[in-house]
């Protein structure tokens, strides 16, 4: 009996995080995820500076969303942070850095994504409306098979 492995229920944070962590921060797997950065990840997603459920909710993205803006924001936050490596008091700051870039192009992502669904949405139902055209009669368009053998003999 071979055994599956189970999906986690948070597979989309998951890659969030390891993106965040690997791509962004260059961290490697020997080093903790700053659990500041956490918060800076659930706050943001509920448009907020930090996770805390005192404030009330101002927006709420997906992690979907958030990862595209993390990769799109990716050659811009590299650039920023090789530039100003010596400005950069420590992984607080360089987080809170990173976050005003993501905070800056989160909406327009969160746009594309859904003009983008809308369009497949569009898509799928002119699909399966061509599918069933109930106007369409067979019809012959050539002579009968035995009148073409009576022309030939």
């Amino acid at each position: 009996m071979s055994e599956q492995k189970k999906e986690p229920k948070n597979k989309e944070w998951i890659e969030l995080c390891e993106y965040v962590k690997k791509e962004i921060l260059s961290y490697d797997d020997n080093m903790k995820f700053p659990s500041y950065l956490a918060l800076r990840l659930q706050g943001i997603k509920t448009g907020k500076h930090i996770a805390n459920n005192k404030i009330q909710n101002q927006a709420k993205y997906d992690d979907r969303t958030l990862l595209f803006t993390f990769k799109i924001c990716k050659p811009k936050i590299l650039d920023y942070l090789h530039k100003n490596e010596t400005s950069i008091k420590d992984e607080r700051h360089k987080i809170n850095l990173i976050m005003k870039f993501v905070e800056q192009e989160i909406n327009d992502v969160y746009i594309r994504l859904q003009q983008g669904k809308k369009k497949e949405e569009n898509i799928h139902k002119i699909a399966f409306d061509n599918q069933f055209n109930e106007s369409a009669e067979y019809v012959k368009k050539g002579k009968d098979v035995k009148e073409r053998l009576k022309e030939i003999w």
